[in-house]
């Protein structure tokens, strides 16, 4: 064997001996690894949408009406609240009057079929919570919040906060909708304006 092989053997044996090492020790490591016990879930965990039962009491202000070939959009407009709009969307084959519609859906007495422009209400009524959009408006020292609802037929809740600050923000939203603080935070998006 000559000299000049040497040096390149004392290089290469290294070389040889740290890649057996890590493959050994990377096949332990994942034989551990994957012998160690974890959770399962025995049902199918789906992604459920928070439930918010929400209390309002509010004067109607003005109804707005938006009727289309299959659907007809009713927006509410409120006063003397932090609420300031319902919206509505029903399908035109399902009911006869808006007003009934939506009589029956807030659990409204049979008797009760006109809403009239100044009336107070007091409804109690199950969302299912999709996302909530919040635009704080910093200059001005409110925020506008739109809860975007997965109901039939309500679909979009709107109210004012005379609040900036994030986190208070978010503890009143909790408040109003009667969720834990830890939902209003996976649901909420901010647009802030300075």
């Amino acid at each position: 064997m000559s000299y000049q092989r040497l040096p390149f053997l004392l290089f290469l044996l290294p070389l040889l001996l740290v890649g057996i090492v890590f493959w050994v020790t990377s096949d332990l490591v994942t034989k551990q690894l994957l012998s160690l016990p974890y959770r399962t879930f025995n049902k199918l965990q789906a992604d459920q949408l928070p439930q918010a039962h929400l209390k309002l009491n509010f004067k109607i202000v003005a109804i707005e009406i938006e009727k289309e070939e299959k659907v007809t959009q009713v927006e509410i407009k409120t006063g003397n609240s932090i609420i300031k709009k319902l919206e509505f969307e029903f399908l035109n084959s399902n009911y006869n009057s808006y007003e009934l519609a939506i009589a029956q859906k807030l659990g409204f007495d049979p008797q009760i079929k006109k809403l009239k422009s100044p009336s107070q209400l007091k409804i109690e009524i199950p969302v299912n919570l999709k996302v909530i959009k919040a635009e704080v408006n910093q200059e001005q020292g409110f925020s506008s919040v739109v809860v975007k609802t997965a109901n039939d037929p309500l679909t979009n809740l709107e109210f004012m906060l005379p609040l900036t600050e994030i986190n208070l923000l978010e503890v009143r939203i909790a408040q109003v909708l009667n969720l834990p603080i830890e939902e209003v935070r996976n649901l909420i998006r901010y647009q802030i304006k300075k």
